[in-house]
Order: C-alpha cells, then structure tokens, then sequence
C-alpha cells in the first residue's frame, strides 16, 4: 500500500456498530494485540470482542483481521495453558506440589506481621 491508499480507507465497524477511521481501528487494535504478551489476556480477548465484525469476516480489513485472530489464538493458548495450572493448585494443592513448595505459592501462609500489613503488627 502507498500513501495514497491509507487515506482511502474503508471505515471499521466495530461490535457495537460504532464507526472508526481504519488508521485509528488498527492502532488500537495492534495495541490491544501487544498488551497481551505483558501478561494480560484478557486485552486479546477484548481485541477479538470489539472487532468481531473483521474477525468473522476477515475481508472487510486485511490489518485487523489479523491481528483479530492472532489474538484469539493468543487467548487459547494462555487459557490452556493457565486454567490447568490454576485448577490444579486449588483441587490438588498440596498433595500435587508438596508442603514445602504450595506453602512458599499459598497466599494464605505469608507472615506480614513485618510489614504492618499483618493482624497483630
């Protein structure tokens, strides 16, 4: 694409029909992309939510379509990665990971007394 082209851009219809100027929909929608390798998934799933229109009909804008998808994809993986992970420590706990190890992750055994934070201190 030259220059030329970017200012002819067909607008993006969002989910809930809002209308973007396409340079401003892929801003955010790389954005939203990126935000999601720093941990925080649920910007992918959000990315895929508010461009649903591009992600099901990845004709309407190449760009967007798929930074949609990739981002969808990002969602699975992390969310097969993660719920497993999460449901084990809260059924299994303990008897998975020994006593030494769940009660260094277990919140619930910290000693703040230290930092004021803690009953008692």
């Amino acid at each position: 694409m030259d220059g030329g082209d970017l200012l002819t851009l067909p607008p993006v219809v969002t989910c809930d029909e809002d209308v973007l100027p396409a340079l401003r929909a892929r801003k955010i929608c790389k954005l939203y992309f990126y935000l999601g390798f720093a941990c925080l998934p649920w910007f992918w799933a959000c990315n895929v939510w508010l461009f649903a229109p591009d992600f099901w009909h990845g004709d309407r804008d190449l760009v967007i379509a798929k930074y949609t998808r990739r981002s969808a994809l990002g969602f699975a993986v992390y969310t097969c990665i993660l719920l497993p992970w999460t449901l084990m420590y809260l059924i299994a706990g303990e008897k998975v990971l020994g006593k030494s190890t769940y009660d260094a992750l277990d919140i619930n055994s910290l000693d703040l007394t230290g930092t004021g934070l803690g009953a008692g201190g």
